[in-house]
């Protein structure tokens, strides 16, 4: 399911965008949680845990600006889609700079924020539909890579530890923990962080030099040898 959250300090502009964005859901047919905030503040705290896949900002508000506000969100979620919604042009070029997917002048109108909602919601499912298929004891099981939190190896099998709290394990190997993350995730969705873990880059929400917390709370923990290059990959994927 979708999540989307509305932030604007205006209450006519923020009805009026949240009206458009639930016409939208239903015009898709599209199932979503849209939260609405009247303050910056407020949608950064509770966003910690909703984690929003969508946002919907002003720019010009109390206290923190929709950009700031913007730069704060884009630490623990690099892959949301950021649109702005604004009366004031001169922002235009410093909201570039946390890489906003469009910039709407208000008032917001419906035929350029659905075509910008179309866009977000294909690079989700782009994004979503990232997964593995693993042989796991007594059959194949396909899991999808957002959801993976970490992997782990042990006594020849390697384990995939779910957000759901679930854990999906492999049949008895023959290779090593090296060889099957090469064969199966040489990509950059996966950090080492030991010599028998890997996490899930987008899974970290805390990094120190003992050990890494995860977006469901889970800690692990990060090898004096590993530190270094898990920091790099890890900053790499945040900026």
């Amino acid at each position: 399911m979708l999540r989307i959250a509305i932030c604007d300090d205006d209450s006519a502009d923020r009805e009026r965008v949240h009206g458009l964005v639930e016409e939208y859901l239903g015009e898709k047919k599209l199932q979503a949680e849209v939260r609405v905030f009247d303050h910056p503040d407020t949608l950064i705290v509770e966003c910690e845990q909703f984690r929003p896949q969508i946002y919907i900002l002003d720019i010009v508000m109390p206290m923190v600006t929709g950009i700031q506000a913007a730069r704060d969100l884009r630490w623990n979620q690099p892959d949301a889609q950021i649109i702005f919604a604004t009366s004031e042009s001169s922002y235009a070029l410093e909201s570039f700079d946390v890489n906003p997917i469009n910039y709407i002048m208000k008032p917001v109108g419906k035929e350029k924020l659905f075509a910008t909602l179309d866009m977000a919601v294909s690079r989700i499912e782009t994004e979503e539909e990232k997964s593995i298929t693993v042989k796991a004891k007594g059959g194949f099981c396909t899991l999808r890579i957002p959801e993976i939190m970490y992997i782990d190896y042990r006594n020849h099998v390697v384990s995939y530890h779910m957000i759901t709290g679930d854990i999906i394990s492999t049949a008895t190997l023959r290779i090593g923990f090296s060889e099957y993350m090469e064969n199966n995730h040489s990509g950059e969705d996966f950090i080492r962080c030991h010599e028998s873990i890997a996490v899930n880059t987008a899974a970290i929400d805390k990094l120190t030099k003992t050990d890494i917390t995860l977006r469901n709370n889970e800690q692990i923990p990060v090898s004096k040898s590993r530190y270094t290059e898990v920091l790099d990959k890890y900053m790499e994927y945040r900026f």
